[in-house]
């Protein structure tokens, strides 16, 4: 939902979550206008997501509607992203759940390229037919081994007599200046693959799947759904229901009554008013007020750079991420 972006950064200057002074002053108007461009109802300041090369990317999320349909809620949800501050592009979202299996499964840092791919293994070879395609290269590597010392066994018994028996090689000899016949090999003989060229080691290769290509901004904004998924925090009725079904901002908010607990505040996407942050796992989020600015900052320890404030001067709240887009997946091991 749309939040005050002046007084969130400033909030959350203090976790890091800083933008330059251009970049920052270009939001002002350049969010507003995508926001009239586009026919949104609401558009705010997603995060940036830091990236290798230093083009960082700055997010944008936007609502066309949300509306209750059968008891949940459904979110028409529209993703933007810029490396300027000024000129936003839209996010395409994955299509379907296995592209979005996909952008969760890429690894390694964002790149600043948006015309990059990631090479995903889909579906890795299990054991059991890595063990198919190994079992009959080592079969045939112990079948030649054992064929070779068959035939130097063979050989040394053959040597043997083969010294007492008179030499009868003159007659099996070619005679001079009569070079024997080559032997032609028909080509059906020829096996591809054979001989230890360039060709065997390129059929071997094309066995290992070389993945799935998955661009750099669908990636991108399969990271926002994920982490709206997961996260997504909102202080508990700030946000009501209309006649219609529409969801709202609630503009007769005046705050939790227990602002420094996790029962305060809940998952918007994962279940409005029935989903606090206390059921998830503990540990997994920490709440902490700062001091002579009367803000509540809950942090996530599952996404590092996950933040969301509530002020309990203004009523304002809000939430952003700063991150690389990488997931804590330790989190059981520091938990207490």
């Amino acid at each position: 939902m749309e939040s005050n972006l002046t007084l969130m950064l400033e909030a959350l200057a203090g976790q890091g979550c800083i933008l330059p002074s251009e970049q920052r002053a270009a939001l002002d108007i350049s969010l507003k206008i995508k926001k009239q461009d586009a026919g949104l109802s609401t558009l705010a300041l997603w995060g940036r997501v830091f990236t290798r090369t230093g083009n960082d990317y700055i997010l944008a999320e936007g609502t066309v509607s949300a509306k209750r349909v059968d008891r949940k809620l459904v979110f028409d949800t529209k993703y933007y992203f810029t490396q300027d501050g000024v000129l936003w592009l839209d996010l395409q979202p994955p299509e379907n759940d296995y592209r979005y299996a996909l952008c969760k499964s890429a690894k390694g840092p964002f790149t600043g390229d948006p015309a990059n791919v990631f090479l995903v293994v889909s579906d890795p070879v299990e054991p059991s037919e890595f063990e198919k395609l190994v079992e009959p290269a080592v079969a045939g590597d112990k079948s030649s081994s054992s064929v070779t010392d068959e035939k130097t066994g063979s050989e040394a018994d053959t040597e043997a007599p083969s010294e007492s028996e008179p030499e009868n090689d003159d007659n099996d000899e070619d005679p001079p200046g009569e070079p024997g016949e080559a032997q032609v090999i028909p080509d059906e003989e020829v096996v591809e693959g054979e001989g230890g060229g360039e060709g065997g080691a390129e059929g071997e290769l094309e066995e290992i799947p070389a993945g799935v290509e998955v661009p750099e901004l669908e990636r991108l904004c399969g990271l926002m759904k994920w982490i709206d998924e997961e996260c997504g925090v909102v202080p508990i009725n700030s946000l009501v229901l209309t006649p219609h079904d529409d969801l709202i901002k609630n503009h007769a908010f005046t705050g939790p009554i227990f602002f420094d607990e996790l029962d305060s505040y809940c998952h918007l996407f994962g279940g409005y008013m029935t989903a606090p942050l206390s059921k998830d796992l503990p540990g997994s989020w920490g709440c902490h007020v700062i001091p002579l600015q009367n803000d509540v900052i809950v942090k996530s320890l599952v996404w590092p750079g996950y933040f969301s404030y509530y002020s309990t001067t203004n009523h304002d709240w809000g939430s952003i991420y700063f991150g690389y887009g990488e997931k804590n997946n330790d989190i059981g091991f520091g938990v207490p």
